[in-house]
C-alpha cells in the first residue's frame, strides 16, 4: 500500500507489540520506512516504562531506536511541569519509573502515595501495584489542594491475552474519590501532540498510526495529519469501518506499510 508521508507518529501497544510479543512484520516495516527516508517518532501513552527501558525492549524485539525517537506521556508530563515553573515543587506519583524518573530529572521532588505531607501535584499513570491506600492518599492530597494531572486517559491497553486495565481506569477512581477532574497530557491532548510535532520539525507530510481511535486517530486528525488505523490492537477488524474519527486508511498491521 502506498501512503505518502515523510514523518510518522507511531503508537506502540497494539502497533509494534502486544505485551512482550512483537507484532509480526513490525521490525521489517520500521526498517523499510527508514530506508524510504521516513522520520519516525514512537509515541506512547503508556507511562509505565522509561525511555531507556523502551530502547532496551525495542532491541529485544529486533528494532533499533534512539532515545530521541521515543516520546512517552510521562516524559511529556515532566516537560510541561518544567515549562510551568514547577521546579522544586512536590509531586505525588501514582505510577512507576516512567513517570517518577523524568519528573525528578525535571527538578521536582517526587514522593509516592505513602507520603503524608503537603504536595503540589498528584500525577497519575499506569501503576500495576495500585491499591486502595494509593487511591485514598492521592485523593486526599487533591482535596487538600494538589493539582491532579494524568499522563493519559486510556482505560485499557492490549496485552497478549486481551485488554488489561490502563491508567484511565486508575484515574477514574481517583477522580471519583477526590471530586476533581484531571488535566490529561497524553494523546489526543495538545501537550503530547505538540511534542510529537516538534520532534518532526521539517516534515511536511505527517501520518499517525495507531490502534485506538480516541487517542491515536483523534490526535492525528486534530493536526490535519493522515491517520492510519491498525486492527492488531484494541480495535477489532469487524469494528474498524465504524470507528470515530474515521481513519484515512485501515490496515491489518503496520507490516502492510513495508
Amino acid at each position: 500500500m502506498k501512503i505518502d508521508f515523510d514523518g510518522l507518529v507511531c503508537d506502540l501497544d497494539g502497533v509494534i507489540y502486544r505485551g512482550d510479543r512483537v507484532i509480526e512484520g513490525a521490525p521489517e516495516a520500521v526498517a523499510a520506512l527508514r530506508a524510504r527516508g521516513v522520520r519516525i517518532v514512537f509515541c506512547t501513552n503508556n507511562s509505565r516504562s522509561t525511555v531507556a527501558q523502551y530502547v532496551e525492549k525495542f532491541a529485544r524485539l529486533g528494532i533499533t531506536a534512539s532515545p530521541e525517537e521515543i516520546l512517552t506521556s510521562g516524559g511529556v508530563t515532566a516537560e510541561v511541569l518544567a515549562e510551568r515553573g514547577a521546579v522544586g515543587r512536590t509531586a505525588m506519583v501514582v505510577g512507576g519509573d516512567g513517570i517518577s524518573e523524568p519528573i525528578g530529572d525535571a527538578g521536582l521532588r517526587v514522593v509516592d502515595p505513602r507520603f503524608d505531607g503537603p504536595v503540589d501535584y498528584v500525577v497519575v499513570g499506569l501503576d500495576i501495584a495500585f491499591s486502595y491506600d494509593s487511591m485514598r492518599s492521592s485523593a486526599r492530597a487533591v482535596r487538600n489542594g494538589a493539582l491532579l494531572i494524568a499522563t493519559n486517559g486510556d482505560v485499557t491497553f492490549p496485552a497478549p491475552d486481551g485488554l488489561w486495565p490502563g491508567a484511565g481506569a486508575i484515574l477514574a477512581s481517583i477522580e471519583a474519590a477526590s471530586g476533581a477532574r484531571a488535566e490529561v497530557m497524553g494523546k489526543p491532548h495538545p501537550p503530547t501532540m505538540a511534542a510529537a510535532e516538534r520532534r518532526l520539525q521539517g516534515c511536511t507530510r505527517i501520518a499517525a498510526i495507531g490502534d485506538r481511535p480516541d487517542t491515536d486517530l483523534a490526535g492525528g486528525a486534530s493536526l490535519g495529519w493522515t491517520t492510519i488505523l491498525v486492527t492488531s490492537g484494541v480495535t477489532a477488524p469487524e469494528d474498524a469501518a465504524s470507528v470515530v474519527p474515521t481513519p484515512d486508511h485501515i490496515l491489518p498491521s503496520i507490516a502492510a506499510l513495508a
